[in-house]
Formats: structure tokens, sequence, C-alpha cells
């Protein structure tokens, strides 16, 4: 890197954009900015589909099913709830990512992109196993009531049908999941690469 490059970097990182920083120093936000739009549009594909799901479930659980035991209305709750709060995060990072980082000082600008990533890290880790512990927590609530109105067979069924979709679905998420990071981690080492 030339002397002058250094030098407009420098500048650069002092003060933000007001000085426009060198071709690939250009590049390096472009591509940052690019992979921050694909988390942006992963997430709104979560709220969607969590959204959608959490409107079906709020039909059957509530009104098609009508429980009527205290440890079942205990259950929905306990569902319902974990699953709106997760709806909750999910619509609070969003909004965390489009605040836009990209316009501020390289030193903030890393800062906040780091502290981005380890939103996404605990609402994909901590607070996703969180609620998908109560969730079933409360899916068992429900079962004694089920039980009184279903046979042995489609009481295992319906269990079945629980865990094994549950997993494969899992294993599907986590995938797209570890793209979604790895995108993002690639961001903070991009932003890194301007710092030195």
């Amino acid at each position: 890197m030339t002397e002058l490059n250094k030098n407009l970097k420098a500048i650069w990182q002092d003060l933000g954009t007001s000085i426009a920083p060198p071709t690939s120093a250009q590049n390096v936000l472009l591509e940052a900015k690019k992979l921050n739009q694909n988390s942006i549009k992963f997430q709104r594909g979560n709220l969607i589909v969590l959204g959608l799901s959490f409107l079906v479930m709020c039909y059957f659980l509530i009104f098609f099913f009508s429980f009527q035991d205290l440890l079942s209305k205990i259950g929905v709750a306990l569902m319902l709830g974990f699953f709106l709060f997760r709806i909750v995060l999910e619509a609070y990072s969003i909004g965390q990512a489009k605040s836009d980082r990209i316009t501020e000082p390289s030193s903030n600008n890393l800062e906040k992109e780091e502290k981005y990533l380890s939103l996404r890290v605990k609402i994909h880790s901590t607070y996703t196993y969180l609620t998908l512990g109560v969730y079933t927590l409360g899916f068992i609530f429900l079962l004694p009531e089920f039980a009184i109105h279903l046979s042995s067979f489609w009481m295992a069924a319906m269990v079945v049908s629980y865990f094994v979709p549950g997993i494969i679905l899992t294993l599907i998420i986590r995938k797209n999941v570890q793209k979604e990071l790895h995108e993002l981690r690639t961001v903070v080492e991009l932003k890194k690469s301007l710092m030195d």
C-alpha cells in the first residue's frame, strides 16, 4: 500500500466517510454491506416463518383444541409465550441490522459489528435453545389431556411426530444459521482488515 493510500485510510478511519476511502477499502465495504443484507434477508424470512407458525399455533392451541385442564393451559401459555419471545428477538435483531453502521468511523463501526454478531450468536444459541426447551415442556404439559381423548397408538404417533420432524427441521435450519453466522464473522474480519 502506498504512503498516500495509508494516509487516506487513516484519515477515513478517524473521520468516517467524510473522506472517501481508497478503492480497495470501498470494495471491502461493499462486500461487507452485501453480507449484511444477506443476513437481513435471512432474518426477514425467519420472522415470516415464525409469525405464520405462531398464528397457526394460536388457532390450534387456543380455539381448535380448547384445552380445559390447568396443566394444559399452562402448557399452551408456555408454548405461545416463548414462541412470541423468539419472534420479538428476531424483530429486534432486524432493527439492529438496519442501523447503518457503514457510515460511521471504522473503530465505532467494528465495535457495532462485533456486538451485532454477538447478538445473533446469542439468538441462535441461548435464546433458541431456551425457547425450544420451554416449548417442549409446554407440549409435554398437553399430553395428559390428549391422553384422555386418544388411544395409546395415536399418543405415540403424536409424540413421534413432534420429535422426529423437529430434529430434522433443526438440522436443516442449523445449516442456514451457520451460513449466516459465517457471513457475519466475515463482515467483522473485513472490517478488521480495514483497521490494519
